[in-house]
């Protein structure tokens, strides 16, 4: 081998070590600087700041894809951070459905309470004035709710024949709402008087309850309608007047809602972040299951 020949192998391997020493290199960089964001993390998610901390894992993720130990790394404080989350939300959503529930454990003796636990499975609040036993002899409008808030609005017509009528407006002056049509109609005939209940469930009624509610000290008045044509209808029975028991009647109901609705959308997001604790807890399970097998091999 002469001289030069030597000289230009150790080259080779000098060139072929300092690629080596770069690459190295490198590859500490990489994680050195994807671990400045893990500590970054490891310090939001010591102080409650969960967006920041998941922020910063995202960051290792997108910015340093070949920092593969940091990003294992990152993910199970992500999972950490998750778990946590929840455990925030459901010790809040446990805070509102506590405020929830007392301010219907103040009001509910107001309200009427029917439910037959052989064919229902949620039962109905109403207002004992109101029932249709007590009301045989007039048109009006009566409110129900539901045990999960929702609020249905039946306008109640008593007369010598059928009017068929589809949909109401109710007045305050010049303030008015209707309803829109429902074809939710119940007819039948008590000693050859004719009774129709036209129901607006689950407060599809164009926001009559609430107009109602806002206006029960006012003197409010309605229309029934029977649609015509596709884009018509005509005044089947004019301007009933909504006496105050009613008015008040549907009042009531109206706030019963609101706090029932609000309690029952706590205790779903109660429910949702409960299972989304219990289905991140299973995963960790899974992954440490997984990485003991790993070791084991």
């Amino acid at each position: 081998m002469t001289l030069n020949t030597m000289l230009q192998d150790m080259r080779k391997s000098l060139i072929l070590l300092v690629v080596m020493a770069f690459a190295i290199s490198c590859k500490e960089s990489i994680e050195q600087q994807a671990g400045h964001h893990l500590d970054n993390a490891k310090e939001a998610f010591s102080i409650g700041n969960y967006n920041l901390a998941k922020q910063e894992i995202d960051s290792i993720r997108i910015l340093y894809p070949k920092a593969f130990e940091t990003r294992k790394q990152g993910i199970k404080l992500m999972q950490k951070v998750e778990e946590a989350e929840q455990l925030r939300a459901i010790e809040y959503q446990d805070s509102m459905i506590a405020v929830a529930q007392a301010a219907f454990e103040r009001i509910k003796a107001d309200y009427a309470f029917q439910k037959d636990e052989q064919y229902q499975d949620i039962g109905l609040y109403t207002i004992k004035s109101q029932a249709p036993t007590r009301n045989t002899d007039r048109t009006y409008i009566r409110a129900q709710v539901d045990e999960l808030g929702r609020m249905t609005l039946i306008s109640c017509y008593r007369g010598s024949s059928y009017i068929h009528h589809d949909w109401l407006k109710l007045s305050v002056g010049e303030l008015y709402v209707d309803t829109p049509e429902s074809n939710d109609r119940h007819e039948f005939k008590d000693l050859d008087v004719c009774y129709e209940w036209l129901s607006f469930i689950n407060g599809n009624d164009g926001g009559a309850s609430a107009f109602i509610s806002a206006n029960k000290d006012e003197n409010i008045t309605y229309t029934l309608y029977r649609k015509t044509g596709p884009d018509s209808s005509r005044p089947v029975y004019r301007n009933l007047k909504l006496n105050k028991d009613d008015r008040y009647a549907i009042a009531k109901l109206y706030d019963l809602s609101i706090v029932l609705q609000t309690l029952n959308e706590h205790k779903n997001a109660r429910q949702e972040a409960q299972r989304h604790l219990e289905f991140i807890r299973s995963k960790v399970k899974e992954e440490s299951a997984q990485d003991a097998v790993d070791k084991d091999e």
